[in-house]
């Protein structure tokens, strides 16, 4: 018998009971929960009733734990993942990762309920807003606090501690030798399940690895909160290349033109509308260059911003480029065809990038005493992208961003009389979300403050911080002359 089952030996009789119950399984189909049921919006039912057989696999059946070694017995992982592969074959990206998002359920990927103060707490309902005079939203999402806490998660059977990890199943790309919670997650977390997805097959520039976040933007059956990964032995970082905001829309559009063609011919018609979103270097520290997908409960506020008076920048043939009335420099683009939206987008977060120049900054906070290497600065110049999931692909929005400001500390600007009643709350590395109007609050002390505050108060929260990331402006206007001479009217 070999070193780690004789470790395991204590919990010999329920491993064997693990492994009958999987065999029992095989013979007779599992079904869903009824309460589960009745939680479940009617796509979700509907997607029930056609892939329960998937739905319904354990990604383990049971998990035998030692201080400094896990034990997973029947793994079913691949197998789950090869069924999500055959679905998006047939019915389409989209599709497949709303199957997928069931099963990370019904697995405890995802946490639909957690004790806190030894009292247990619903995660499945509608997430707790504030609301500005302009929409702006502040979310409070607890669960976010926990990501990075592996005591609770291990606890959860969500990822185990980082004793249990087997260091030759961890994949690291960086120098300082962290590990990437993208490539390491199958030995991570081990009810995760995560799909990988040709490029060439769906028109995409390069390969992806498709997987669920334990801690979604706000209520877990709602809001289907996946990510998109590059997939390759050296993976791109978060650099702008030629094909990230392409590849970004192509996906957008595919993930819900598959989920709207699925159910055209049903009637359910309370499906998801998914949004796609990168941070570039403004709001990441990741090195793995990805995107994330997810139904906003609250749209994103800068969707109704209005266009600043006066002529677009580029109107030309289908497309259309305008700057909005917004804190920092916010671009929409728009074209009839989602190809346009896609390389016109490519065009100009090219053009911001080498209006950078030569300035490189470190990535990421390193500790102290790390001298960063060449390779671990990067263009100080970066963007955020925002791609609304109703649109189908044939609007952008593009946020001119810079990787030295991505904090707001509101001590560092001019106090006055309202700061002083309601003090603003700082901002570290503020993303997307934040630059296109949505606060996430993890700590619930502050957004309980914050419930206290008006309306205007929440505006000036959000539009502080907002302002707090805007670039130079000379370089904002050396890209704005930039892209008229590229499209010449």
């Amino acid at each position: 018998m070999s070193a780690i089952f004789q470790s395991h030996t204590a919990n010999a009789p329920a491993i064997i009971a693990a492994v009958l119950r999987g065999q029992a399984r095989g013979k007779h189909k599992l079904k869903l929960d009824r309460r589960c049921l009745q939680r479940l919006n009617q796509y979700q039912r509907y997607l029930c009733a056609q892939f329960g057989e998937v739905i319904t696999k354990p990604s383990f059946d049971y998990i035998s734990k030692k201080r400094d070694d896990w034990l997973i017995v029947g793994d079913h992982r691949g197998e789950i993942a090869g069924d999500i592969r055959l679905i998006i074959e047939r019915h389409g990206i989209g599709i497949g990762m709303l199957v997928l998002h069931l099963q990370q359920l019904r697995a405890g990927h995802i946490l639909t309920r957690v004790v806190a103060d030894r009292r247990g707490q619903s995660l499945a309902k509608p997430t707790e807003c504030l609301h500005g005079v302009h929409g702006e939203n502040i979310l409070s999402i607890p669960i976010r606090k926990f990501r990075s806490d592996f005591k609770s998660l291990a606890g959860l059977n969500i990822a185990k501690p980082r004793k249990a990890w087997k260091q030759d199943r961890i994949i690291t790309h960086e120098r300082d030798q962290n590990p990437c919670f993208y490539c390491s997650c199958p030995e991570i977390n081990p009810a995760e399940v995560v799909v990988d997805i040709d490029g060439p097959r769906h028109g995409l520039s390069r390969n992806y690895t498709l997987g669920f976040t334990f801690a979604p933007f706000g209520n877990p059956l709602t809001v289907v909160h996946f990510l998109a990964w590059d997939r390759a032995h050296n993976p791109l970082n978060m650099n702008r290349t030629p094909v990230t905001v392409s590849d970004l829309v192509k996906l957008t559009q595919q993930i819900n033109l598959s989920v709207r063609n699925f159910f055209a011919e049903t009637e359910v018609r309370d499906y998801p509308i998914l949004d796609g979103i990168s941070n570039g270097w403004a709001g990441n520290t990741i090195y793995h260059q990805h995107f994330q997908f997810y139904q906003p409960e609250w749209p994103a506020p800068v969707v109704r911003a209005r266009p600043v008076v006066g002529a677009p920048i580029i109107h030309r043939d289908d497309v259309r480029i305008q700057r909005l009335q917004w804190a920092s420099p916010v671009y929409r683009i728009r074209a009839d065809d989602s190809l346009n939206t896609g390389l016109v987008g490519n065009d100009l977060a090219g053009i911001w990038r080498l209006l950078g120049g030569s300035r490189k900054v470190p990535y990421k906070p390193f500790r102290d005493g790390y001298k960063p290497a060449e390779s671990e600065r990067v263009p100080a110049h970066t963007q955020n992208l925002y791609v609304p999931g109703g649109f189908l692909g044939t609007t952008a929005f593009l946020l001119l961003r810079d990787r030295e400001l991505i904090n707001f500390n509101p001590k560092a600007r001019s106090p006055s009389k309202r700061s002083e009643e309601f003090p603003l709350h700082p901002k570290h590395n503020i993303g997307v979300l934040e630059a296109t109007g949505t606060l996430i609050v993890d700590d619930r002390k502050a957004f309980k403050q914050m419930k206290r505050w008006a309306p205007r108060d929440i505006s000036r929260q959000l539009q502080q911080t907002i302002a707090a990331v805007t670039p130079e402006l000379e370089k904002v206007a050396e890209f704005e002359a930039s892209v008229r001479d590229l499209y010449p009217q």
